[in-house]
């Protein structure tokens, strides 16, 4: 992983396992914390995300890779999740309630999905909150 606090990039590449949640959450916290960003918000929208791949793309197999990617835009966090697993598909028979990117949707400012069978792509855009970028 690159998240040291002057680092204006985070890249970390995970498993598909349940560990890999807690990972993500703390690089991504420490990362956009550095920042001076609120980190709640971006460290749940992570954990779904991640959380999303680790049950859902890779069914019927134990390899694979999530990769969490950050870089920062403006005044703006860019949090990239993605995976090489199956891509989003219908699972009736899910563990989950389904409502993963419905969440991640209302805690991001602006979230884009790309999906295929080579894999899905979580894209998030956080703002730092309006009392934050204030200036003195």
């Amino acid at each position: 992983m690159s998240a040291a606090s002057a680092a204006s990039e985070l890249a970390l590449d995970l498993p598909p396992r349940p560990s890999s949640v807690t990972s993500a959450r703390h690089a991504v916290a420490q990362w956009a914390g550095a920042f001076g960003y609120a980190t709640g918000d971006i460290a749940l929208a992570v954990s779904e995300a991640v959380g999303n791949a680790v049950v859902h793309a890779f069914k019927d197999r134990d390899r694979g890779t999530i990769r969490l990617r950050g870089h920062r835009r403006d005044e703006h966090l860019v949090v990239v999740v993605s995976d090489d697993g199956i891509g989003m598909t219908p699972n009736l028979d899910s563990p989950g309630l389904g409502m993963g990117i419905s969440l991640i949707s209302k805690l991001a400012a602006e979230v884009r999905v790309d999906s295929n069978e080579g894999g899905t792509s979580i894209v998030m855009r956080f703002a730092r909150p309006a009392s934050e970028s204030a200036g003195p």
